[in-house]
């Protein structure tokens, strides 16, 4: 499974971060508490995405399918959040274009991510199921035809 780059997203997040700053000065408290709030919730949904990466990777073991794709969930869906927030109150926040622009760009890299992440745990689902389905003791087959 393919691994979200860590350094992208925490440049991506210390280019929301610094834009929230800004906004936080230019369009009043309010603004800037909204983006504030849902800027963190994204980097801590990122911290954890990374975290489980990066426990995988030192244990050598596969990170549970279910898990990440809940996680890969969560995460679009603060972007979601944040996306929609700066696309309603860009002009009253004063959101410049390239950070939306930005921000829409990793959330397509985060979706895609999911995506991939959610049938790898949809595949692994089914192989389970049909494993176990084809564990259960079968009635013996009886020879048929003259003895």
């Amino acid at each position: 499974m393919a691994r979200i780059s860590r350094i992208g997203r925490m440049s991506l997040a210390g280019l929301v971060a610094a834009g929230v700053s800004l906004l936080a000065s230019a369009a009043g408290a309010e603004c800037g508490d909204d983006l504030q709030k849902l800027s963190a919730k994204r980097v801590a949904d990122l911290a954890e995405i990374n975290s489980m990466a990066e426990t995988s990777k030192k244990e050598k073991k596969p990170i549970d399918p279910a898990l990440f794709c809940a996680k890969t969930r969560g995460l679009t869906a603060t972007e979601d959040a944040l996306l929609a927030y700066m696309a309603k109150n860009k002009d009253w926040c004063g959101i410049p274009d390239d950070v939306i622009e930005s921000l829409k760009a990793s959330h397509a890299k985060s979706v895609e991510f999911g995506t991939r992440a959610c049938v790898a745990a949809a595949r692994a689902k089914k192989a389970q199921q049909e494993q176990q389905a084809g564990s259960a003791p079968q009635a013996p087959v009886l020879p048929t035809g003259p003895l």
